[in-house]
């Protein structure tokens, strides 16, 4: 270079053009469990020409466990975005989005959503005799069965048996890894017998109960 002459650097240009998020963000599901996927919804809107390139959105949770920061995800054509999770903490969490800006557009100011997390909910089906013989028994059978994650292994269902000496409760049934389980039994006396299954619940999930009435015979 020669002496005297210093080099011109180009600067690109400065973003000229505002962004905001409109309205509110919302979540789908409307009530979020744990373990399932979750949407974070919303809109962003730009002044000036369309961008060239796509726009990326950002979002971070917070919850007891610290910050997380989400997958950035592209906004469509209208500005709509959907930021997506899967949360695993019963409570509630705050997501912050942002829009950091482009070429043509300076950051938008962050917007933010509280949400809480309940527990995923279980539910039992039960099948089972309508009648049944007192001497030769009964079996019924059922199956148990949670949003989100899936249940953990190890677990057993209560039963309590109602009949007209009054209510007791029986020997726990193992539920299988695919949530089936069977209930024998011997009952006690005739006329109508009343079986209540219940899940206690854990961590993740609630708790549930199903119940069946049998006819029983001498």
């Amino acid at each position: 270079m020669r002496a005297g002459l210093r080099p011109h650097v180009i600067q690109p240009p400065a973003a000229q053009y505002d962004s905001r998020f409109t309205g509110a963000l919302s979540t789908a599901p409307g009530q979020p469990v744990i373990g399932e996927p979750l949407g974070i919804r919303g809109r962003l809107e730009l002044d000036g020409p369309a961008p060239a390139e796509p726009v990326r959105v950002s979002a971070v949770r917070h919850d007891a466990n610290g910050d997380r920061r989400l997958a950035a995800v592209e906004a469509d054509a209208d500005g709509s975005f959907t930021v997506l999770d899967v949360p695993s903490l019963v409570g509630e969490a705050t997501y912050t989005v942002s829009f950091t800006g482009d070429v043509t557009h300076r950051p938008a100011e962050d917007i933010t959503l509280s949400v809480t997390f309940a527990k995923a909910t279980t539910a039992i089906t039960l099948t089972a005799p309508a009648e049944a013989v007192r001497s030769q028994g009964l079996t019924i059978t059922g199956r148990l069965t949670g949003q989100g994650r899936a249940l953990p292994t190890g677990i057993a269902v209560t039963v309590q048996r109602t009949d007209k000496k009054g209510t007791g409760r029986l020997t726990s049934a193992p539920v299988a890894p695919d949530g089936t389980f069977e209930v024998d039994d011997l009952p006690r006396t005739a006329g109508q017998v009343t079986y209540e299954i219940g899940y206690a619940g854990d961590d993740l999930h609630t708790a549930s109960t199903a119940s069946v009435t049998v006819r029983v015979r001498n």
